[in-house]
């Protein structure tokens, strides 16, 4: 697929997730397979204003590409963090344009900038000017059901310069519940003459397929999906593949476990680790019998050892899925 002047390899990619798509967590879904990883949201603000000291600014970590998400309100401010997040090694800039945040909608970002165009145009034209590397923006359907203007908004975004469109199949005010609009996601491909990505709803290889049959869409953006399954992208793109998919050995999810620990502890070191990776845990041991007991003594512990004995005994060799 390619976006921009930028070929990546399949067309299945990470969502940015607030507080989830830090380097351990994207280093663990790359070990198993993704087109390209997304950030987490960083401020234009405090991109300009401390960069070195950003969590998540260590982008050649990675093999695949990575799509650093910016957010703002002043096209200025968002010009000169893209500069700089291209200048530390970014291989596209992710304009936000869909986060449903309240404390984001308030200062006129994310979501917001779909009910002000004027000022929305301003800012991905002047991201445009200073970079040259692919440049996309993700939107929603629109503000509420009343007013679902992805298609319009999306012909103005290409037309100010936007590589591709990422397109989350939910309005502003639904916030990630109720069912994905693949309606929404089709208008939008059948405006534009870009690559349009779909976003919103995709949990298992069926709605994956749906998703793409549906809407014509070039690829999908998994986002909760791959909470507690790193390996799902990457199931993803070999089932919606060209070949079929191979038969690859078993690995546990205590191994899982163990590396997405492994990353964290590197990045981290063992204090810090313990407090992040106790959600991770939770969305790992979704589904499992027992598994509200098993939560509630593994986010009361602080011993490292204790958690790893924790962990062990809960998962034992539960493979995962294939």
């Amino acid at each position: 697929m390619k976006i921009g002047k930028l070929e990546v390899e399949g067309n299945v990619f990470l969502a940015p997730m607030a507080g989830i798509t830090d380097i351990p967590f994207r280093k663990t879904v790359e070990r198993f397979g993704v087109s390209a990883l997304w950030t987490e949201m960083m401020s234009s603000y405090a991109v300009v204003a401390a960069f070195d000291k950003l969590p998540d600014a260590d982008f050649p970590q990675h093999a695949v590409p990575v799509f650093c998400q910016v957010s703002g309100n002043d096209p200025t401010v968002m010009a000169r963090a893209a500069v700089i997040l291209q200048e530390k090694g970014a291989k596209a800039i992710d304009i936000n344009m869909g986060c449903p945040a309240r404390r984001v909608v308030q200062k006129g970002a994310g979501a917001a900038l779909m009910q002000n165009e004027p000022l929305a145009r301003k800012i991905i034209a002047a991201v445009r000017r200073v970079t040259n590397v692919a440049l996309t923006v993700k939107i929603r359907s629109g503000w509420d059901e009343k007013k679902q203007n992805a298609s319009e908004f999306a012909k103005m975004l290409e037309l100010e310069g936007a590589d591709a469109i990422i397109v989350h199949s939910r309005v502003r005010s639904n916030r990630h519940s109720g069912p994905a609009s693949l309606s929404v996601i089709r208008g939008v491909k059948e405006s534009v003459g870009i690559p349009v990505i779909g976003n919103g709803g995709v949990v298992d290889i069926a709605t994956a397929r749906t998703m793409l049959g549906e809407t014509g869409c070039d690829g999908i953006m998994i986002g909760r999906g791959a909470l507690g399954r790193p390996w799902f992208p990457q199931q993803v793109m070999e089932n919606l593949g060209p070949g079929t998919p191979e038969n690859k050995p078993a690995i546990t999810i205590l191994k899982v476990i163990q590396m997405h620990y492994s990353f964290a502890y590197q990045r981290w070191g063992i204090e810090k680790t313990v407090r992040r990776m106790r959600k991770h845990l939770g969305w790992y041991s979704r589904g499992f019998p027992h598994g509200a007991e098993f939560r509630e003594q593994v986010f009361r512990e602080d011993d490292p050892a204790r958690i790893g004995e924790l962990v062990e005994t809960f998962f034992g060799e539960a493979f995962v899925e294939q």
